[in-house]
């Protein structure tokens, strides 16, 4: 309390600068990194900030994900189509 008395008659400013350093410290590092250099000026730009890195970051990792699935079909469906031939060209 004697901080804010000290330097802010109001109260508000200190109280949000704690509270958005607070909210930083809590984030995954990558994100918080982020954050920082956007450099937001209340909590509730650093909120809309963080949700859009978050989606950006879910964004990338389901598309990351998505490669070796297809990359795997792949190599399972030649295989089948091996074993296919091989079996036709038994019954000849």
């Amino acid at each position: 309390m004697r901080i804010y008395k000290k330097y802010d008659s109001n109260k508000t400013e200190i109280l949000k600068r704690i509270i958005l350093q607070m909210y930083k410290w809590a984030l995954k590092l990558s994100i918080a990194k982020k954050l920082h250099k956007k450099d937001p000026t209340d909590i509730e730009q650093a909120f809309k900030i963080t949700k859009k890195i978050k989606r950006e970051e879910n964004f990338l990792n389901d598309k990351m994900e998505k490669n070796p699935k297809k990359k795997q079909d792949k190599d399972e469906i030649e295989e089948l189509i091996r074993k296919i031939e091989k079996l036709s060209i038994n019954l000849i």
